[in-house]
């Protein structure tokens, strides 16, 4: 079973990425920590940077 709160700290991490917008601004009201959807936010870059093809090959 999932957490229910992963999917609000999914459009919270969505939010702050899409608007650059400060993460105190974002979080009036959820009920979710900073540290958490900074947490969140850290592994989602993570991941797309993973994902993400290298400068050298994109490139050539």
């Amino acid at each position: 079973m999932t957490n229910p709160a992963a999917g609000k700290i999914a459009v919270i991490v969505l939010a702050v990425l899409r608007h650059d917008q400060r993460l105190a601004d974002v979080l009036g009201g959820n009920d979710v920590s900073e540290s958490t959807v900074r947490r969140c936010r850290d592994e989602l870059i993570g991941l797309l940077a993973a994902q993400a093809p290298r400068l050298d090959h994109a490139v050539l």
